[in-house]
C-alpha cells in the first residue's frame, strides 16, 4: 500500500511538471479501464436517487451533495473522496436498473488530491445511445479539427463490491482541463456553464446577474467572488452595440472561429441539444486576455433523427441555423457578416472532406466497439438492448422514449451511425449547393474489383481498399442481368471480404460492390 501511494504521490508532482500527461492513464480509450468505489453510505443507490430528486425538484433547498468514498481506478487509489448522481435526462430517463451517471471529486474532501492529476470524472450512461458512442465520436470529430473538446474513455464500474455494469469517462471542464489548454498563467478565468435543462440565448436582460443566473447560467469557477461584469459587459455589447467597428470589436472579444468549427461539427452530427438547437451545453470561457472562448459539452444527443409526437420535423434544419437566428444573438450577429459565413461554408466541406467521413472515424469507432462488446453484452444495467447496440453501426434502428413524470413523447430513429455520417456528408453537399459552392466528397467512377478464387465455388474473397476499413453492399447480377444476391450493407474491415455463394447457380456474373460513399467496384465472377 505505501508503495503505491508513493506512486500516486509521485505521479501527482510530475503531471504538475509535464502537464500534458494528466489524464493519460484515465483517458487511455484503447482499454476498458476498472473502477470501485467504497462508501460507507447506507442503501447508497437509493440514497443518491432521493438526493437527485430532491435537488432537481428545489435545487436552492436541496443544493448537490457529495458524499464520501473511496476509489480504486485501475490500481491507483485515492481515499477519502466524494460522489454523487448527476445529470438532467441523462438520469431522470434511466429510471431502471441500478445504473445512474455519476460525478467524482477527488478533491471534495482533499483539496490537494488528485487522481492521475485529475480533480473530478464524470461518468455517463449512453441514454439515447444505443451505440455507446456519440458522445465519443462526436467529441473526437472536434479534437480533431484543433477544439478544446473533453476527452473520453470505458470503464467498468462496482460499487460496495457490487458489479454496476458498463460506464463512459468524460472529461472534466474546469481549471485542470483550462490549464491543459490553455497553460497555468491562462487558466484562471470565468468559466461559465448552461445548467441542466436551461437555454441560454445570451439575450441581454439588464445589469443584474442575477437574471443571468436564473435564466440558467452558472459560474463554475472564482465563484466566491462571483464577479459578472465582464460577461455582462459581452453580452451588451453582443445585443446592443450599433457601431461601425462591431466586426473588429466582436474578434478581439470572441473567439469567432473556433466557434464556427464547433457548429459545422454540431450541425454534421445533428447535435440539436446545443447553442443552435437547444439553448444549451455550453461553456464560455473568459480567457484572461479578454476573448472568451466556446467549448462544447453533452454530446449524446446525436447521430439520430428525432420527432415530436406524431410530427414529422428531423430538427435538421438548415446547414446555416436559418430558423435559429433571430433566436440566438450569437447566431444573428455572426452571420451578417458575409465572409464569417464564407468561412463557416468553408469549414463545412473541408470537415466532410478530411474528418468527417468513414476513413477518419470507421476504423476508430470500429474498434471501440469490438473492445466493449463483449463487456456490455452481460452489462447488468444496460439501458439499452444488446441487440441494438451490435447492429448500431451499420443498422437502422427505432426507439420510442417516454419523458419522466410527462405525457410527451419523443419518438428517435437512430440510423446507424455508418450510413448516417454518409448521409449526412451528401445533405452538406446539397446544402453548400444552395450557397453556390461546389464540394466533391465522393469518385462515383467504376473501378476494378480484385476477387479470388475465380472461378469460384461455394465462396469468393474480394480484396479491401488500402484504408482497409470500408463500408459496403455487394450484388450479384447473372448474365441477363437478373439481380440474384445482395447482401446488407457491412463493415469490410481486413484485407478482404468473404462473400458465401452457397444456393448460387453455375455460371457467369457481374459482382457490384456499392461503397457507403458512392464509389462502384465491379468484376466478372464465374461460378462452378
Amino acid at each position: 500500500m505505501k508503495k503505491v501511494i508513493l506512486y500516486i504521490l509521485f505521479f501527482s508532482l510530475s503531471a504538475t511538471k509535464m502537464h500534458s500527461q494528466v489524464g493519460n492513464i484515465v483517458f487511455n480509450d484503447t482499454i476498458i479501464h476498472e473502477l470501485y468505489i467504497k462508501t460507507d453510505l447506507p442503501d447508497w443507490f437509493n440514497t443518491l436517487e432521493k438526493e437527485f430528486a430532491n435537488n432537481i425538484s428545489n435545487p436552492d433547498l436541496y443544493p448537490e451533495i457529495y458524499h464520501n468514498c473511496d476509489v480504486v481506478f485501475d490500481g491507483l487509489v485515492a481515499n477519502n473522496c466524494g460522489f454523487r448522481e448527476k445529470g438532467n435526462a441523462s438520469n431522470t430517463l434511466s429510471n431502471f436498473g441500478r445504473k445512474n451517471p455519476l460525478k467524482i471529486s477527488f478533491d471534495e474532501f482533499n483539496s490537494n488530491q488528485t487522481l492521475d492529476g485529475l480533480k473530478k470524472l464524470n461518468l455517463n450512461v449512453f441514454i439515447n445511445d444505443p451505440s455507446l458512442m456519440h458522445d465519443v465520436a462526436c467529441n473526437k470529430l472536434m479534437r480533431d479539427v484543433g477544439l478544446d473538446a473533453c476527452r473520453t474513455s470505458y470503464t467498468k464500474l462496482w460499487v460496495n463490491g457490487e458489479y454496476i455494469g458498463l460506464h463512459l469517462i468524460i472529461e472534466e471542464v474546469d481549471k485542470t482541463f483550462l490549464k491543459s489548454k490553455y497553460g497555468g498563467a491562462n487558466n484562471d478565468g470565468n468559466l461559465y456553464k448552461t445548467n441542466r435543462g436551461a437555454s441560454v440565448s445570451l439575450d441581454w436582460l439588464g445589469d443584474d446577474k442575477q437574471k443571468y443566473k436564473d435564466k440558467g447560467l452558472k459560474l463554475t469557477t472564482n465563484s466566491s467572488v462571483d464577479d459578472w461584469t465582464g460577461f455582462i459587459n459581452f453580452v451588451d455589447f453582443l445585443n446592443n452595440y450599433t457601431g461601425d467597428d462591431f466586426r473588429q470589436k466582436l474578434e478581439s472579444k470572441f473567439d469567432i472561429h473556433q466557434y464556427l468549427k464547433a457548429l459545422a461539427v454540431e450541425k454534421c452530427v445533428r447535435s440539436w441539444d446545443s447553442y443552435w438547437g437547444g439553448g444549451n451545453n455550453y461553456y464560455l470561457y473568459e480567457h484572461p486576455d479578454g476573448k472568451y472562448r466556446w467549448i462544447p459539452w453533452d454530446m449524446n444527443e446525436t447521430f439520430q433523427d428525432i420527432k415530436v409526437l406524431s410530427g414529422t420535423t428531423a430538427l435538421m434544419g438548415y446547414l446555416i441555423p436559418t430558423p435559429q437566428i433571430d433566436k440566438r444573438p450569437l447566431l444573428k450577429k455572426i452571420f451578417q457578416f458575409d465572409d464569417y459565413k464564407n468561412e463557416y461554408l468553408n469549414y463545412a466541406c473541408d470537415l466532410i472532406q478530411t474528418n468527417f467521413n468513414l476513413n477518419n472515424l470507421g476504423p476508430y469507432l470500429l474498434k471501440r466497439h469490438n473492445l466493449i462488446d463483449a463487456t456490455y453484452a452481460s452489462d447488468p444495467n444496460a439501458l439499452n438492448s444488446y441487440g441494438s447496440f451490435a447492429t448500431s453501426l451499420t443498422e437502422e434502428m427505432q426507439d420510442e422514449v417516454s419523458l419522466t413524470k410527462s405525457s410527451f413523447v419523443i419518438r428517435i430513429r437512430y440510423p446507424g451511425i455508418f450510413p448516417f455520417i454518409e448521409m449526412q456528408r451528401k445533405w452538406v453537399v446539397e446544402q453548400l449547393k444552395a450557397w453556390d459552392r461546389s464540394c466533391d466528397i465522393k469518385n462515383t467512377g467504376l473501378y476494378n474489383l480484385n476477387v479470388f478464387p475465380n472461378p469460384a465455388h461455394d465462396y469468393i474473397n474480394i480484396a479491401n481498399d488500402d484504408s482497409d476499413f470500408e463500408f459496403a453492399q455487394f450484388k450479384l447480377y447473372n448474365s441477363t442481368g437478373k439481380l440474384c444476391m445482395q447482401s446488407d450493407f457491412t463493415v469490410t474491415a481486413g484485407s478482404s471480404t468473404k462473400l458465401q455463394l452457397v444456393g448460387v447457380p453455375q455460371g457467369f456474373y457481374i459482382l457490384i460492390k456499392q461503397s457507403g460513399d458512392g464509389r462502384i467496384g465491379r468484376a466478372k465472377v464465374v461460378i462452378e
